[in-house]
């Protein structure tokens, strides 16, 4: 099975409920897909990335690193393989709640 790739272009044309019709499928089944086509420029794309490390370096890994979560998994595995996890390529979320702060160390967020 591969991820969904959905061709952001064909919206605008003959073929615009057949792409929303997949736009569906790929969420009812997967919850994302691939969006290709799309006009967003690959420099903007960069920036995005690196802002969003730069807000999860300055803003969010110090808490993430020291969670319950994160302290339990090492615990387990220390306790089973006697070694630490480090450097590790964690996941994490950004949760925009509803009085919608915004990172305020992190200026090219906003």
């Amino acid at each position: 099975m591969a991820i969904p790739v959905i061709d952001f272009s064909k919206l605008n044309g003959e073929e615009r409920a057949k792409t929303l019709a997949e736009i569906a499928v790929a969420c009812e089944e997967w919850g994302f897909f691939q969006l290709v086509n799309h006009g967003i420029t690959e420099e903007v794309l960069e920036r995005v990335k690196r802002v969003c490390s730069e807000h999860y370096k300055v803003e969010r890994e110090e808490g993430f690193n020291n969670s319950e979560a994160v302290k339990s998994f090492n615990d387990l595995v220390e306790k089973k393989s006697g070694e630490k996890l480090e450097n590790l390529d964690w996941e994490d979320v950004f949760l925009l709640s509803d009085d919608n702060e915004w990172p305020s160390t992190t200026p090219g967020f906003k």
